[in-house]
């Protein structure tokens, strides 16, 4: 039967007198300046969510998004004021967004700069391909072209207006600041590089500003009373725990992309342990050459040591012309051709010495000291290129001749630095604070040498000679990693390391003798495929076979490279002059040149070391990839809505049983909203109630003792009236149980309000 409201003489729904001095949400001139508080929260917030992208993009966009979230968000401010629909008001703002986005475009057709065409229309499939492309390929820190800046801005101002309209049509603030916490995070699992505590806490504060204006605008009573205060305590510890205590559990990018992208990476600040510990056994490149075997790859060398890091080699950028070989003994031309194919880096793994690289596209330069190739706005990924090299051919006589220790002293006279375009003053710097024991160390290993050559060799030989272990995880248990001075001494005490330690401590050795040496990062020769191309065997490289290794200079021969690290590689040894060959073989069989056995065992002999990590084994050892984990936790994030409404609802259930009115009350309209039905909040409790009945067919019965004690809580006694006045019948507890039957029968009704509780976001809207 339907229920007619009657009018009481005392409006069921006027709320109470305002206290004297309290604030009023009618105050002339109030509820623009709260308007505008809660655009201002929702633009602010945006900006901050986007600066961990600054890091790894160069912000030449910033100025950009700003002022486009500016002017969106404004216009909205500007047009609610007038009282326009909310409809209008949000087609309005896309209609300035779009303004925004084709002026960020720069687009010649675009009519007066700022008004899409049909040519800008048929162009944004091809800005947004062009943009993808860049963020795939690039390396952080990224330069953005105009289609990636054109995307970043676009995608800024879209955020926003995205958030506020989520936030006024939910009333729910928390819930709309769920796409800005994405934004915020997404890059620092892409790329992880440390963490954002500054910018995560003005995310957190702009947050709160957000709610603060959003309550400041629906309940301008108790915005700035105990309920604010409640809630912007609970926000803050919620951060305060999810930053400090879960964030070191959050899983992170495993695959190593030093590039925006997520290929693998080559590390060239000689921060590898990371790397290594987890390696990607993914083809990264493929070699072959025309003198057979494999060349070690390099792609950066590192030559300045403050003694507590390696940093990479910097110079003026030049095009790809190179100088000579410096070096006054013979050399052998190889020709290697080399296709990149998971590797996104600013620098293309050569061979050394280059003298030639051909086939290259895009804006590539070289370093004219140690010839290396990188570029400012490029990547690796997909490049194909042959490279012509000289490889300097001593015999063991010429190396043994190049430098003399000194009479009567410990080091040796090194003549000529400075007289090669490849050998720089710093190769000989070592910090002051070098502890003595390395220098007395470094000349106890190489005494009996008369010689520069066979103190190195002597020194290659010690540490892999057995007392030294190839170990991935020695150096974490035993609390020591990198390649500082500390990470040097502790090596040389527990020997045991990785390929790091080996050759920062193989350079420092030698520069305590008075040598020039610096450490190379680049890969391992790889394993080979058994495929041939014009004769010539391809060889696989993979991400696993991340490697560092020392280079030492000798005056009239050029940088050789040396292999210290235990179990890896080839030994560098030169062949005598009057040994017979060839007339195509190398007198020289050093690191950068590796006999074929070593190229296809080094990665199975680091699988065999003791104590490596199971991630560093290689591609026979298996590790099972936490999908229980990842599972799990996909549960528990889709199943926590359900779990949060079932505790309200028995913890307000029973409160209803003990006679609380008010937690009846809210349970009754949160079943409404669950069951699609939209709530004003000026509706009094009878016309709700009338509703419920009318359009709902919730029995009168049941809604009866809710409305009747809803209006005795909150006004006192209520009159008797026709319909509503009739007393109760059922308790609170009783009612509330036949309303959500009423509202959400069985089924799949009831099963979608169960998984996805509309009134965890919703809110009554507010006229």
């Amino acid at each position: 039967m339907a229920v007619t409201e009657l009018t009481a003489t005392r409006p069921a729904a006027s709320p109470p007198s305002p206290r004297p001095g309290a604030r009023s949400a009618a105050r002339p001139g109030r509820r623009p300046l709260g308007e505008l508080a809660l655009s201002a929260s929702v633009g602010v917030a945006t900006i901050t969510a986007l600066v961990p992208l600054t890091r790894l993009i160069v912000p030449v966009w910033l100025a950009g998004a700003v002022a486009t979230v500016a002017f969106v968000l404004l216009l909205g401010w500007l047009l609610r004021m007038t009282r326009l629909p909310a409809a209008a008001v949000a087609a309005a703002q896309l209609l300035a967004w779009a303004l925004c986005a084709t002026a960020a475009t720069d687009h010649p057709d675009a009519l007066l700069g700022i008004l899409p065409t049909p040519p800008v229309i048929r162009d944004l499939p091809l800005l947004l391909s062009l943009a993808s492309q860049q963020l795939l390929e690039g390396i952080a820190p990224l330069h953005p072209g105009e289609a990636l800046s054109f995307t970043l801005i676009a995608a800024a101002g879209l955020l926003a207006l995205a958030v506020e309209l989520l936030g006024r049509a939910t009333r729910t603030p928390i819930a709309a600041a769920v796409p800005l916490i994405a934004a915020f995070i997404a890059p620092q699992l892409a790329v992880p590089r440390g963490a954002d505590l500054l910018p995560a806490a003005l995310l957190a504060a702009a947050v709160l500003w957000m709610a603060a204006a959003d309550m400041r605008l629906r309940e301008p009573r108790v915005a700035r009373g105990a309920l604010a205060t409640g809630w912007a305590a609970a926000l803050a510890a919620g951060a305060v725990v999810a930053g400090v205590v879960l964030a070191p559990f959050a899983p992170v990018a495993l695959q190593g992309g030093s590039g925006v992208g997520a290929t693998s990476r080559i590390d060239a600040t000689l921060d590898l342990g990371s790397d290594l510990r987890r390696p990607a056994e993914v083809e990264v490149l493929r070699v072959r050459s025309d003198a057979g075997g494999a060349p070690y790859l390099r792609v950066a060398t590192l030559t300045q040591f403050d003694g507590e890091s390696w940093a990479p080699d910097e110079a003026p950028p030049d095009d790809l012309s190179f100088l000579p070989v410096d070096t006054s003994v013979g050399v052998m031309e190889r020709v290697t051709t080399i296709t990149v194919t998971g590797l996104t880096s600013e620098y293309l793994p050569v061979p050394y010495p280059a003298v030639e690289v051909t086939g290259t596209s895009g804006p590539w330069s070289v370093n004219a000291a140690n010839r290396t190739i990188f570029t400012p706005s490029g990547s690796s990924l997909g490049q194909s290129y042959e490279v012509r090299s000289h490889v300097p051919q001593p015999t063991r006589e010429e190396a043994q001749s190049a430098v003399r220790r000194s009479l009567g002293a410990d080091g040796f006279r090194v003549t000529g630095v400075g007289d090669s375009a490849e050998l720089s003053p710093e190769a000989l710097l070592l910090p002051p604070d070098v502890p003595p024991q390395i220098r007395e160390l470094a000349v106890e290993v190489t005494a009996g040498t008369d010689n520069a050559y066979d103190a190195l060799v002597a020194l290659q030989s010690w540490f892999r000679g057995g007392s030294f272990r190839y170990s991935l995880e020695a150096p974490v248990e035993d609390g020591f990693d990198g390649s500082g001075l500390d990470a040097i001494e502790r090596f040389l005490d527990v020997r045991r390391g990785y390929c790091v330690h080996f050759a920062s401590t193989f350079a420092v050795m030698a520069r305590t003798l008075g040598l020039p040496a610096r450490v190379v990062v680049g890969y391992l020769p790889g394993t080979r495929t058994g495929e041939l191309i014009d004769d010539q065997a391809v060889y696989s490289v993979a991400g696993s076979q991340l490697h560092a290794w020392p280079e030492v200079h000798l005056r009239g021969i050029g940088w050789i490279p040396f292999e210290p690290t235990a179990t890896l590689g080839a030994p560098t040894s030169f062949s005598p002059a009057s040994a017979p060959r060839e007339d195509d073989e190398p007198l020289i069989t050093p690191s950068a040149a590796p006999t074929p056995a070593s190229t296809s065992e080094a990665a199975p002999e680091r699988e065999d070391v003791e104590g490596a990590a199971p991630e560093a084994r290689g591609p026979g050892a298996s590790s099972a990839p936490p999908v229980l984990g990842v599972v799990l936790a996909a549960l528990i994030i889709l199943a926590a809505p359900a779990a949060i409404r079932a505790v309200r609802w028995n913890r307000r259930l029973r409160a209803a049983g003990s006679g609380d009115a008010a937690a009846a009350w809210r349970e009754l309209r949160a079943l409404a909203i669950d069951a699609g039905m939209r709530l004003d909040e000026s509706e009094s409790p009878r016309a709700f109630g009338t509703r419920l009945v009318n359009d709902r067919g919730v029995p009168e019965d049941a809604v009866r003792p809710l409305v009747t004690g809803i209006e005795r809580a909150s006004f006192g006694p209520a009159e008797p009236r026709e319909g509503w006045a009739a007393p109760a019948t059922l308790g609170l507890s009783g009612a509330l149980r036949r309303v959500r039957h009423a509202l959400l029968p069985a089924g799949r009704t009831r099963l979608w309000a169960t998984l996805a509780p509309r009134s965890l976001v919703a809110r009554p809207r507010r006229r």
